[in-house]
Parts: structure tokens; C-alpha cells; sequence
């Protein structure tokens, strides 16, 4: 058996070491690219979001490469059609001529385990030791991407930060020993300590919502936060995997996000809809210069709240973007629309500073 699973930006590395942790033999999807892109829409449903096709485009790549076997996690919570990807990716695949197996993860731990058990034949101190170091290998992971969005709208010489950044993730994709990686994290903080930034700039701060691929994944994204951190904006993100653990493990904080949105959304409307509510009015609250929300053209959730975004904008007066992607969206024309709105957020925090 020779699995593989979508490409989701510098997640892809966990995700793989954590395969290969529990003796699985992988084939790594390859970085998610135009030609993926069009493969992917090409033979799937035209009405189906973009995350659906990079997925399928990521699989007909790794398929050629003699993959045979598919993971598709879906276990991030949410009521969207991501519930139902794994069968209509087998679906598509089976439709186009492709004899695919798969094996979709579930909304529990416990289906979880049992599939990885179940697939790998692996202990349960196995299951467990290759669960942690993927858990180390995602922080590490998120903390540097956090990490890099302060630095680069501060750095002196310009680039530096994602010039170590690329190192970094290409060194760490090929650690599998734990005492490599707490070797590693040392001189990964030593190298990004030694990156001078003028630490009494005042830069503008910009809030990311949305749906979790598209905000999370720069080979979707176009880069997003790279390109704002060249316009000397700060970028902060809340929407990652870890926060989505920590909402399983702490099921109140789903309660304490509906109490704050209540004024302007009673019920769940699925995805990560509340979430970006939650979100923006807290970076409201921390007197932001800016949010833009991402989402994939036609996503339910993210559509249906997007007026209550817009809503909070109006009253706040916080700058607002909201971009769609899909498989006919172009880099130039992102571009332009965030120059645009990078113009206005300088505006909009030069004159919070003559106030």
C-alpha cells in the first residue's frame, strides 16, 4: 500500500512524517501548482469549491507517482460539504477510470485510531509516540509562520526572514528523531535572533479569517502573508489546526464564540463562518488597522457571513477585503486588489496615530 493525502502548505510535512512514523509507505503530494489546480477542476463537479479540485489535482499527481491509497482527514469540526469530500473524491477518481482506496478520517478520536491501527498495524505506543512528534512538528511549524509575520514588516534587509524560513522547513521535513528536532528548534531561534529588525517600528496590524485551507495554505492563498510582510504590514492569524484542537479538547469555547457573536448571528451557519466573526471583532476590539477575509468562491458558510463582516466594517470603520478564489483566480489580479487595500490601511493607521 502507498498512501498519500492533499497538500496543505507547510502542514504537508507533519502529516508526512507522521505517515512514515507508523511505517507507512508514502508518496508525498506535490506543492500545490497551476497544473494541479486545472488537472483537479477539470474532472471535478463545476459548483464544488476550491479546496475540493487542489485536493484531486494533488491526488492525480501522486497517483501517477504509484500511489494507490488516499487519506482525507476531515475531522476539523464544522458543518460544511467537507464531511462529504471522501466520497465524492472516490466518486470523481472512480468516474475518471482511477481504482483508488480510501480511508477517511472521522469527526472522533476514537474512528481515528482505530483506522490508523487498523492500517499501519502499529502499537498503540507507536500510535501515540508518532502522534506526539507530529503534534511537536505542527507547533514548530506555526510558530515559525507566526514568527516570520512579525518579523517581516520589520526586518532591515529585506527578504532575510523567509530566506531562513525556506531553509527551515526544507531542514525539518527530513527530521524523524526527536532528538533532532530539539536540536533543531535551538538553532532554528538562534538563526531567526540574528535577523535585525528595527524593533521601535510601528507598523499597521491586519487580521486573516476565513476558510481554513485558503487562509492557511500560501500555495492557495498566493502568498498572502508573504506579500503583505513585504508591504511592512503585520499579519496575524488565529485559524490553524492547533486552534481547532483546542476547541475539541475545550468544547466550551464553541460557547464562549457564540455568546460573543450572538448580536449578530444566533445559530451556526458551519465552516468556520462564527469563527470569523469571533475573530474580527476581536481584532477590533485590539484596535487592528485591517481584516481580510478569504474563502473560496461559493463556500456557504463564509458567503452567508460575509455581510455580518461587512456590517461590523461599517460600524468599526476598520478597513475590509474580502477575496474569493477559485481555479480561474489570477496572481495579478490579487495583487492589485491588495496594494489597494494596503494603501488604505496605511491611511487608516496614520490617522489613528495623529489622533
Amino acid at each position: 500500500m502507498k498512501i498519500t493525502f492533499p497538500y496543505w502548505g507547510n502542514y504537508t510535512i507533519a502529516f508526512k512524517t507522521l505517515f512514515k512514523k507508523l511505517g507507512l509507505d508514502v508518496v508525498p503530494p506535490e506543492k500545490t501548482n497551476p497544473r494541479a489546480i486545472e488537472d483537479g477542476a477539470k474532472i471535478s463537479p463545476e459548483m464544488y469549491c476550491l479546496p475540493l479540485k487542489i485536493n484531486i489535482g494533488n491526488y492525480l499527481s501522486a497517483i501517477k507517482r504509484g500511489a494507490d491509497t488516499i487519506f482525507m482527514v476531515t475531522s476539523l469540526g464544522g458543518s460544511c460539504r467537507l464531511r462529504y469530500y471522501g466520497a465524492i473524491q472516490e466518486k470523481v477518481l472512480s468516474d475518471a477510470g482511477y481504482d483508488i482506496n480510501f480511508i477517511v478520517f472521522d469527526q472522533t478520536p476514537k474512528d481515528i485510531y482505530k483506522k490508523i491501527k487498523e492500517v499501519s498495524g502499529a502499537s498503540f505506543w507507536q500510535i501515540i509516540k508518532a502522534g506526539w512528534f507530529f503534534y511537536e512538528k505542527l507547533r514548530l511549524i506555526e510558530k515559525l509562520e507566526k514568527m516570520a509575520n512579525y518579523l517581516r514588516p520589520r526586518e532591515r534587509i529585506k527578504g532575510g526572514t523567509d530566506k531562513i524560513l525556506m531553509q527551515a522547513f526544507l531542514d525539518l521535513d527530513k527530521i524523524n528523531i526527536k532528538k533532532e528536532l530539539a536540536e533543531f528548534k535551538k538553532e532554528i531561534e538562534q538563526k531567526i535572533s540574528k535577523i535585525e529588525i528595527d524593533k521601535e517600528k510601528v507598523v499597521p496590524k491586519v487580521g486573516l479569517v476565513g476558510e481554513i485551507f485558503t487562509v492557511s495554505d500560501g500555495a492557495v492563498n498566493f502568498g498572502i502573508e508573504e506579500k503583505l510582510g513585504k508591504e511592512e504590514v503585520e499579519v496575524h492569524r488565529e485559524m490553524d489546526i492547533t486552534y481547532h484542537l483546542k476547541k475539541r479538547v475545550f468544547p466550551w469555547k464553541d460557547w464562549l464564540i457564540q455568546r460573543k457573536i450572538n448580536p449578530y448571528l444566533g445559530s451556526t451557519v458551519g465552516g468556520h463562518g462564527r469563527d470569523a466573526i469571533y475573530e474580527m471583532l476581536n481584532y477590533v476590539k485590539k484596535d487592528f488597522d485591517g481584516l481580510i477575509q478569504l474563502l473560496p468562491f461559493g463556500c456557504m458558510p463564509e458567503v452567508t457571513i460575509r455581510p455580518i463582516l461587512q456590517k461590523i466594517h461599517l460600524k468599526s470603520g476598520i478597513p475590509f477585503l474580502s477575496l474569493s478564489l477559485d481555479e480561474q483566480a489570477a496572481e495579478a489580479g490579487i495583487n492589485t486588489r491588495i496594494e489597494a487595500f494596503v494603501d488604505v490601511v496605511k491611511n487608516y493607521h496614520n490617522k489613528k496615530k495623529k489622533i
